[in-house]
């Protein structure tokens, strides 16, 4: 308990503003996967065609809405927000470090005139709170970074093919490119 107390005491002084950061470190966190979830839904539906009729006319409405250009619009703003929250999310975890070193400085500079050992502790405890989140937060960065990659290239195989299929058609002068599917 010797250990948190010091820790505890200073959480409303320059600690609590860590925390705060982190408290939005998590809601961006949690946006980012669900947009993340929402395109990777889109671009690779559930279902199979085997299972039968009911589920074939399922997919193929999924791919000619998608197939359609305001489907491929919709991918790519999906696509956009995905990757806006995740720079988003990134840069507000590389501030961790930065805060916990902050709030040493601040804590160490009125220690140079006097010579307080609270100040010392205080200066510990946003470091430890920095080091803390930033650890936390790097592991899921990890993870979000994942998805958010596979979606981008699972958005790149999509236009891709959507071009060919559409090329291929514009060949043969067919208007509709997304009856073979």
């Amino acid at each position: 308990m010797q250990f948190f107390q010091p820790i505890l005491d200073n959480f409303f002084k320059f600690d609590f503003l860590i925390v705060i950061i982190a408290i939005g470190a998590a809601f961006l966190y949690y946006k980012c996967l669900e947009s993340c979830k929402q395109l990777f839904n889109i671009l690779i539906p559930r279902g199979n065609v085997a299972l039968g009729k009911e589920n074939q006319n399922s997919m193929n409405r999924h791919y000619k809405l998608y197939f359609d250009s305001d489907g491929e619009q919709e991918i790519l703003q999906k696509r956009q927000k995905s990757n806006s929250l995740y720079v988003l999310f990134t840069n507000v975890c590389a501030i961790f470090p930065l805060m916990g070193l902050l709030g040493t400085v601040i804590s160490l500079i009125p220690m140079v005139g006097e010579l307080d050992t609270s100040l010392f502790f205080m200066a510990l405890t946003s470091t430890f709170w920095g080091i803390v989140f930033a650890i936390i937060f790097k592991a899921l960065n990890g993870y979000l970074q994942a998805r958010v990659e596979e979606n981008n290239e699972l958005v790149q195989t999509y236009l891709l093919r959507k071009d060919a299929i559409v090329e291929r058609h514009a060949r043969r002068n067919d208007e509709a490119p997304y009856d073979e599917i």
